[in-house]
C-alpha cells in the first residue's frame, strides 16, 4: 500500500494489518458494548455484535467495480495478491487492533464490565470489510485458524474467485456470503462493472457451488432505479442455487458510494420488505425476520438452524 492509501483510511477509521488487511470498528460494535442496539447478523444468527471483528484480508483487491460500493474505486487492485502475510500474522494483528481500538470505552457509563470484558475476547470474524478475501491466497488456512481458535467466520465475496470456493469446500467458513446484485447479465454488467469479461460465468459457477456449503446465503444488494427490479430474475437465480438464506438489502449511499449514488437511490425498509414479497412468492421461501433500521430481511425455506451458538 501506498502512504496516501494509508492515509485515508487511517482518517475513516481503519486500522492496517500487515501489508493488505485491516479491521474497522464498526458502529454496531460499538453500540452493541453500550447496550443499545445490535446488528443484523445478531438478530437473525445470534453473533454477538460487541465481540465481532469487522475485518478485511484484500484491502484493494477485487474483481468489480460496484456503484453502491463504500470502498475508493480508485484504488481497486484486479490481482491476486502476491507474497502475502501469513494467516497466523493477519489474525494476531487483526485481533490486537480490534481490541486497542475498544479500549478507549472502558470508561464509558453506558459500558458494563460484563460487555467490556466480552469484548476483550472476540468471538467473530466478519471477513466483509473492504476488497474479496477470495482474492488472499491463503484464505483456507485463514478459515481455519480462525476456527483453531474457537471463532466463527462471515465469509462475503462476489463470486468471481469460483476456484477460490472450490478449494474452501474442504476449509468451509461458518458461513459463506455470495453477493448478487443483479437480475440478469445487462444489469450486472452496468452495476457491478467487473475488471474481467467473463466476470458473469464466474458469478454463475460459484452461485451453483453454495448448495455445497453448510450455512449458504446469497445477498441482494439492491439500489433503486439501477438494480431493484426483475423480482423475477433474482427468483429465477435464487430457485437455481437453493441458498440456505437469501438476505436483501437496501444499497446506501455511504463511504465513497455517496459520489456514485444519490439519497433516493437508497431504498426504504417497507420497498425491500415489498421485494422480498415478490420473490418470495416466485421461490419455495418465505420471510421470517427483518431488521428495518438495517434495511434488510431474511428469507428461508424453514426457520429453523438460523441461530448458532457463538459462546
Amino acid at each position: 500500500m501506498k502512504n496516501k492509501q494509508i492515509q485515508d483510511l487511517e482518517k475513516q477509521g481503519y486500522r492496517i494489518v500487515g501489508k493488505h488487511s485491516a479491521i474497522k470498528v464498526c458502529l454496531w460494535c460499538k453500540r452493541s458494548l453500550c447496550g443499545e442496539d445490535v446488528c443484523y447478523k445478531n438478530t437473525f444468527y445470534g453473533i454477538q455484535s460487541h465481540r465481532c471483528i469487522q475485518s478485511s484480508v484484500s484491502l484493494f483487491n477485487c474483481l468489480h467495480n460496484c456503484q453502491f460500493c463504500w470502498r475508493c474505486l480508485e484504488y481497486t487492485d484486479a490481482k491476486v495478491i502476491e507474497n502475502p502475510d501469513e494467516p497466523k500474522i493477519i489474525l494476531d494483528g487483526l485481533i490486537k487492533e480490534h481490541k486497542e481500538f475498544l479500549q478507549g470505552f472502558k470508561g464509558n457509563d453506558k459500558v458494563t464490565n460484563k460487555l467490556f470484558n466480552e469484548s476483550m475476547e472476540p468471538k467473530h470474524i466478519a471477513l466483509s470489510l473492504a476488497g474479496d478475501a477470495t482474492m488472499y491466497p491463503k484464505l483456507p488456512e485463514l478459515i481455519d485458524l480462525i476456527h483453531e481458535r474457537k471463532m466463527t467466520s462471515f465469509l462475503v465475496t462476489n463470486g468471481l474467485m469460483p476456484d477460490m470456493l472450490e478449494k474452501l469446500l474442504q476449509h468451509q467458513p461458518t458461513q459463506l456470503y455470495i453477493t448478487l446484485a443483479a437480475p440478469d447479465k445487462e444489469t450486472y454488467l452496468k452495476v457491478c462493472r467487473p475488471l474481467v469479461k467473463d466476470g458473469w460465468e464466474r458469478l454463475q459457477k460459484a452461485l451453483q457451488l453454495l448448495k455445497k456449503f453448510q450455512r449458504s446465503t446469497i445477498r441482494l444488494t439492491l439500489v433503486k432505479y439501477l438494480n431493484m427490479h426483475n423480482a423475477k430474475g433474482y427468483a429465477e437465480e435464487v430457485s437455481k442455487v437453493q441458498p440456505m438464506f437469501v438476505e436483501l438489502k437496501a444499497g446506501m449511499p455511504v463511504g465513497y458510494a455517496q459520489y456514485r449514488m444519490i439519497y433516493e437511490n437508497m431504498p426504504r425498509h417497507e420497498e425491500i420488505k415489498e421485494f422480498a414479497k415478490e420473490i418470495a412468492k416466485l421461490t419455495n421461501y418465505k420471510i421470517v425476520d427483518e431488521k428495518e433500521n438495517s434495511r434488510v430481511v431474511l428469507l428461508m425455506k424453514e426457520d429453523k438452524y438460523r441461530k448458532l451458538n457463538f459462546n
